[in-house]
């Protein structure tokens, strides 16, 4: 069975072609960029490589090159499949990396099948000649071609300067570095992104290297290089690095994994250095506005509500002082006036929450009775479907009861909100154990939420509701956002920002995954009770 390598920064198009060439017969490997496919390059043998053009970091004509230099992947055959690059000049610079074809997408699947399995068999590629108006346009993978064609051949000193200028030209610096952490090969790009020449590099060995990099990140690059060749995983890097120059520049360094040098019977691996400075600057430049809009929508919410509570106490004080109010009167405006302040106390003692520094909470109840509380009081005799399911041998988990009832409430109400237009809602909440057993403080489960090993009580609530917007999802914890209309009350103010808060101040985390008219999962993290 041969193998094909997929390579397309967007899933859904990974996702297609898996399906399709599975279906036929092939066994695939995907990579959602050109420095993931190198790695995966490194470990397993693949047979044909299909890779999109434009993608982030590492095009595909520069994938398509190193492939070309790497003794190991050379004979690899590559078709370029991409929608915006299919003209001729795509062509004749995917015919002198030495390509087999360009093909349009989206192709016709059986088009692309009959591309794939010509290119597989070499007796058929060497007797293609491109027909107008096919989305698959052949090139000419061997000299034998090339001649009979009438096409220019490199003899090997244009080869050298082809390739001298190329890896010059790279948008990073390649490198092949021994066990010892000396370089044995850069690329000439190391002087244009750092300013040090490649004698220099070389002569400043590992150490002199490691000594520019910034202190905060020192302790990760030499973890990584360790494993490296301990443990053969690829390095996958982002770093700091003082330039000649004195500047900061930000690496992304990728590699392969290490391999035995036939000659010398010594451990090398090959790697890029990408300089990423344009895009953490751009990137700190959006965080740093993305907290400002928190810090405004904020500022703005509290100052609403306390103005509005304020003037709601000064109103009724100022009608109960009337020498016209009668004393049952004065009675109810005093009453309300007191309602209102408690009201705003209440308002201060959920922004106290969102604070780290406040007070452990009182662990005084069991997790499961809190939950199937908040269940009956919100969801039973409504007319919105349910299911409520937790696993035997549940975990013991406390937690103040109070708060947890008010965390859990706000995502239920929003649940229920999301679902109540449609005659099919459904909400179910389901309470299973799970373990964190390694030390890097990722949970297993793949979502962006940071816990250190231990055993955790699993909350999960989803709905088929409306879902959210994936350009707002990122702000749903932030203190009062709201994706409905602003005369809307339910919703606006501090609801799901608190839930979390709630949950981090026992001790765990919260987590949102959701997609516009697909409904939304909401998992909640909390420790469960060690065992005695």
């Amino acid at each position: 069975m041969n193998t094909i390598l997929i390579v397309d920064d967007i899933k859904v198009n990974l996702k297609v072609l898996e399906v399709l060439l599975t279906r036929n017969g092939y066994a695939v490997l995907s990579a959602a960029s050109a420095g993931k496919a190198l790695g995966l390059l490194q470990e397993n043998p693949c047979d044909l490589i299909v890779s999109d053009i434009h993608m982030p970091e590492m095009d595909g004509f520069q994938f398509c090159r190193l492939c070309k230099l790497d003794d190991k992947l050379k004979h690899i055959p590559f078709i370029f499949y991409s929608s915006s690059h299919t003209d001729d000049q795509t062509r004749e610079q995917a015919r002198k990396l030495g390509a087999h074809a360009v093909v349009q997408k989206p192709a016709d699947p059986a088009t692309l099948l009959k591309t794939i399995d010509a290119i597989l068999s070499e007796d058929k590629v060497r007797s293609m000649v491109h027909h107008p108006g096919n989305p698959a346009e052949f090139l000419y993978p061997c000299k034998e071609e090339a001649d009979k064609f009438g096409r220019h051949t490199m003899v090997p000193a244009e080869q050298k300067q082809f390739y001298n200028r190329l890896l010059d030209n790279l948008p990073g610096i390649v490198w092949t570095l021994d066990a010892k952490g000396d370089y044995k090969y850069i690329s000439p790009a190391v002087e244009r992104l750092t300013g040090f020449s490649e004698n220099r590099i070389c002569e400043m060995e590992k150490n002199g290297w490691l000594n520019r990099v910034h202190p905060a990140d020192t302790k990760k690059v030499r973890a990584a290089f360790k494993s490296l060749f301990q443990d053969h995983a690829a390095l996958d890097i982002f770093y700091r690095f003082e330039c000649r120059n004195g500047k900061l520049a930000w690496f992304h360094e990728i590699s392969g994994t290490p391999y035995e040098e036939q000659i010398s019977g010594r451990y090398h691996v090959d790697g890029l250095t990408i300089d990423i400075s344009a895009r953490m600057l751009d990137q700190e430049y959006r965080m740093k506005s993305r907290e400002q809009e928190v810090v405004n929508t904020f500022s703005k919410g509290v100052s609403h509500d306390l103005t509005n509570l304020l003037a709601g106490i000064t109103d009724y004080i100022q009608l109960s002082a009337m020498a016209s109010t009668e004393t049952q009167e004065r009675q109810r405006f005093l009453t309300n006036a007191l309602d209102i302040s408690r009201s705003a106390q209440a308002l201060i003692r959920d922004i106290s929450l969102l604070s780290k520094k406040e007070k452990p909470v009182d662990k005084n109840s069991l997790f499961t009775r809190v939950v199937a509380s908040v269940i009956l009081s919100l969801l039973e005799g409504s007319d919105i479907k349910y299911r409520f399911e937790m696993a035997g041998k549940l975990w013991p988990c406390r937690v103040d009861s109070r708060l947890m009832t008010r965390a859990l409430e706000h995502v239920i109400v929003n649940a229920c909100e999301s679902v109540v237009q449609r005659s099919d809602g459904f909400i179910e909440v389901i309470l299973q154990n799970t373990s964190i057993e390694n030390e890097t403080g990722q949970n297993p489960f793949g979502s962006e939420i940071i816990l250190g090993p231990g055993r955790y009580i699993r909350t999960t609530i989803r709905d088929n509701g409306c879902g959210i917007d994936d350009r707002i999802l990122h702000q749903i914890f932030h203190p009062y956002f709201s994706s409905k209309a602003r005369d809307m009350k339910k919703g606006v103010g501090l609801s799901l920002a608190l839930s979390r808060a709630i949950i981090v101040r026992h001790g765990g985390e919260m987590t949102v995954h959701s997609n516009e008219n697909h409904g939304t999962e909401m998992e909640i993290f909390l420790p469960a009770e060690t065992e005695s």
